[in-house]
């Protein structure tokens, strides 16, 4: 295993002097929603007030073995090294008695590192250090190997895995980069970057700050060009201190993808920032399992059209912006409590809206105020807000999958498109007994559309699903299927009300298989069907001899 560690690590930039300040503004690469893609990667970094510029350079390849008993720890001591050169191509780790070693040049490039002791190594990038890795890190042993990206003052070092538009670059072997925040205000962090590189199965970790006004690893990871998280878990901590930061990742520049990473955003406390991710221009999200937590964040707002993810779970914040998110679920149950909100996390404009594809089943438990509407494509929504409405403002479409839940829509609901393969509302979907589903709105059942009602009865009392909606249609072909359980005979009169309609007009249309005052025979109970039952709209049941 692989640690890359940045000690009193810190994100933001400093411009404090001469008349460089707004030019390093505009050229800051960490502002990645300003950075455009390159060829070539250029890093700056702000060593003390000045300006230390950062290009790729082409100088002789070759690799290097460190010594048993090198005479000090400098990295870039030739010393130190087989053939008395330090490395431009490989650095290879055996068996060494000086395994803590340091990274003084501030501009140090290499192709690979390779470790291929049963020993720990701590390998320190000092403050102003860049560090720049233009092949792969690969770890062949279950051994941890630290890399540490130090800070001091205004001095920042970073890591940079720099490949081109001919090699994806990548990290092998069980890898874990952690950042740790600063506690100074206005601080700026070390940093790891990916530019036309991979981050395999590594595992990233950034901290939020504990002091108030503190800066965690703002912008912890970037990933540009044709970049990918490929099978990475990045995890971005809260802040503990008032107004201090969070950890966080941004996708941006270019076309990187989250792939099949695990993203997870931890909340923070007494007043701090949440950890979050942010996705711009046109970034993908892939299958990326997203689990955000407290005041932990998504921030898809400044991205270029629809964001597609694996699956989202947690109790977390969703800014849409005024963009649609669909989940895919990963063939996952999963449940957000936490809030999808249109615009910004600065308060800006927007709307939004959700849908859900692949199979599987999300719930959204959150009172969630997008406007745009809800699709269901494939797998199963449920519906379980205690309060204000999980699909937030606007209409709902199931153009195929499965609606279902207990609680509140506000918006219409239309169930099918007229000719999909089949799409269903079954409120107690998942589950053994009934639930109620209200809709403010209008409810359509189109003709590819089926109504699962679920029954559970009994000689004494008996349940049954119930919709209630204000104003139903029920389009030809459209079809009913009554499931559950009956225990003994239920005791005739009994009436049992699957859709209650709120509107003052009657239901427009009935199911193909039910017609108005058609028998249903359930283990020997008979109950009839009425679509002027209840307060003269609803669609009952009545148990009958």
């Amino acid at each position: 295993m692989i640690n890359l560690l940045n000690a009193r690590s810190r994100t933001k930039l400093l411009f404090q002097q001469g008349p460089w300040n707004e030019t390093l503004r505009n050229l800051n690469p960490w502002n990645t929603r300003k950075m455009k893609h390159t060829d070539k990667l250029i890093n700056f970094l702000l060593i003390g007030g000045l300006f230390l510029l950062v290009q790729p350079a082409f100088s002789a390849q070759g690799d290097a073995t460190w010594l048993l008993n090198p005479p000090d720890n400098n990295w870039n001591n030739p010393a130190n090294w087989t053939g008395l050169a330090v490395p431009t191509a490989a650095a290879i780790f055996s068996a060494s008695n000086v395994r803590d070693i340091n990274i003084t040049q501030r501009r140090t490039e290499i192709t690979d590192v390779i470790f291929n002791v049963a020993a720990f190594y701590d390998i320190t990038a000092l403050p102003g250090v860049a560090f720049i890795l233009k092949g792969s890190v690969m770890n062949n042993l279950s051994f941890e190997q630290n890399f540490i990206a130090q800070n001091s003052g205004d001095s920042s070092g970073g890591f940079i895995f720099d490949g081109d538009s001919d090699t994806l670059e990548t990290i092998t072997g069980p890898v874990t980069f952690t950042q740790q925040a600063t506690n100074t205000v206005g601080g700026s962090a070390g940093f790891v970057k990916f530019h036309f590189a991979g981050a395999g199965d590594a595992t990233f970790h950034n901290l939020g700050a504990s002091a108030a006004g503190g800066t965690g690893g703002t912008v912890g990871f970037f990933f540009g060009g044709d970049t990918s998280a490929e099978n990475c878990t990045i995890i971005n901590d809260g802040a503990t201190g008032a107004g201090a930061t969070g950890g966080s990742c941004t996708f941006s520049t270019g076309t990187p993808t989250a792939a099949n990473a695990t993203l997870i955003a931890n909340g923070g406390a007494n007043g701090g920032s949440g950890g979050f991710f942010g996705f711009f221009d046109q970034a993908t999200g892939g299958t990326a399992q997203v689990i955000l937590s407290g005041n932990g964040y998504l921030d898809m707002s400044g991205h270029d059209g629809a964001l597609t993810i694996g699956s989202l779970e947690g109790d977390g914040i969703v800014y849409l912006g005024r963009n649609r998110l669909s989940v895919r679920s990963n063939a996952l149950n999963t449940t957000f409590d936490g809030l999808l909100l249109p615009g910004d996390p600065n308060g800006g404009p927007g709307t939004g809206s959700l849908t859900k594809t692949g199979s599987g089943t999300l719930t959204l438990s959150g009172a969630n105020r997008y406007t745009n509407g809800t699709t269901v494509t494939d797998g199963t929504l449920l519906v379980n807000s205690p309060t204000g409405s999980a699909t937030g403002a606007g209409a709902v479409y199931v153009n195929a999958g499965t609606l279902g839940g207990s609680k509140n829509i506000v918006g219409p609901v239309t169930i099918g498109t007229g000719s999909g393969s089949g799409a269903f509302l079954a409120p107690a979907v998942g589950g053994n007994s009934p639930r109620r589903l209200t809709i403010q709105g209008s409810l359509t059942f189109n003709p590819d559309a089926t109504y699962t009602c679920t029954l559970e009865g009994e000689s004494d009392k008996s349940r049954i699903d119930n919709v209630l909606a204000n104003g139903v249609t029920i389009n030809s072909g459209a079809i009913f299927n009554l499931s559950g359980t009956t225990q003994g005979q239920l005791t005739q009169g009994t009436v049992l009300a699957m859709i209650r309609n709120t509107a003052a007009t009657p239901i427009a249309g009935t199911f193909s298989n039910l017609p108005d005052g058609a028998i249903v025979t359930v283990n020997g109970n008979n109950l009839q069907a009425s679509y002027e039952g209840g307060d003269g709209n609803d669609l009952t049941l009545t148990v009958v001899p």
